[in-house]
């Protein structure tokens, strides 16, 4: 990999690509809305670049002048709990049409996405590519698949090499503070209570790093179509919360069982991760470190 181009460089999964594309010594173009503040990875190799994606041009102006060896594609809608039905989410799926063509266009030898979870069916079995029915109850999830068929496509009709990472529940510096993890570590840099509902639920859940790591393995191999970026651990959400709380010291501001449960909320939603594991990846940070490195992020932070 010589040259890799990263969308939505700015979020949570494309900074950290960013600092693992540029680990491997590659020149690393990371692209934003704005221009890259002060806790974004910065360093030599890596060359930050402001611009609206969705202006329609803007794919074939950027592959264009940077010429990227590789595209990892991570700009999406984002927006806590709105993502789910937003109308947005049209707009990255045209946006992904576009890029491909660029990458057609331009010589680009991989097009790596990041997708999701939300592309399965969610049931009572570890979800494996090729396998698990996919048909997503939500309509970010049936947009996420739209683009991961629309990749598959291009790739059998016009030989592109493409993937597409499945993401499942990835914690760590900088996710949405209007999540589980950031919402409790929160409260414990706060020193204030923090209420759950039972956690009675099985997540699949994994350090950000890993899931970057993940991300650059898949670059960097020729596995095509989707592949799960996942720990394939199942916790329950309850104990992960309560090992956060026994890390802090602080265990009693915890109040598990103090909010209700989701009705739709499925029990289990754990990945397969063995496609992942044939290009020599593996998760590296084990939750007590995990878990003790973001409480330490966020103390500094709050």
């Amino acid at each position: 990999m010589k040259r890799l181009l990263v969308t939505g460089a700015r979020g949570f999964v494309g900074r950290h690509v960013v600092a693992a594309g540029a680990a491997t010594g590659a020149e690393v173009h990371a692209v934003a809305r704005a221009a890259p503040g002060k806790d974004l990875p910065q360093g030599e190799g890596i060359i930050w670049h402001a611009a609206d994606l969705l202006t329609p041009d803007q794919p074939q102006t950027l592959l264009a002048a940077i010429r990227p060896s590789h595209v990892f594609h991570a700009a999406w809608v984002t927006e806590h709990g709105a993502y789910w039905s937003a109308p947005e989410n049209l707009d990255w799926l045209a946006f992904g049409a576009r890029l491909a063509r660029a990458c057609l266009e331009t010589g680009v030898m991989r097009l790596v996405a990041a997708g999701s979870c939300a592309e399965y069916a969610w049931g009572a079995s570890t979800l494996e590519e090729g396998i698990s029915a996919e048909a997503p109850a939500t309509f970010y999830g049936q947009m996420k698949l739209a683009h991961t068929r629309m990749l598959d496509a291009v790739t059998a009709a016009h030989g592109l090499s493409t993937a597409t990472g499945r993401i499942f529940f990835g914690y760590g510096p900088h996710e949405n503070t209007a999540r589980i993890l950031p919402y409790a570590c929160q409260q414990l840099a706060k020193g204030e209570e923090a209420a759950f509902s039972t956690g009675d639920f099985y997540r699949d859940f994994m350090h950000v790093e890993d899931l970057a790591a993940g991300m650059v393995a898949l670059l960097q191999s020729d596995l095509t179509g989707a592949v799960n970026v996942s720990s394939a651990a199942p916790l329950k959400l309850g104990e992960i919360v309560s090992r956060l709380g026994e890390i802090s010291g602080t265990p009693d501001l915890f109040r598990l069982g103090a909010r209700p449960d989701r009705p739709d909320d499925a029990v289990y939603l754990i990945g397969s991760n063995a496609r992942l594991r044939t290009t020599g990846w593996t998760p590296c940070i084990d939750l007590e470190t995990g878990l003790r490195r973001t409480l330490d992020w966020w103390r500094d932070r709050v």
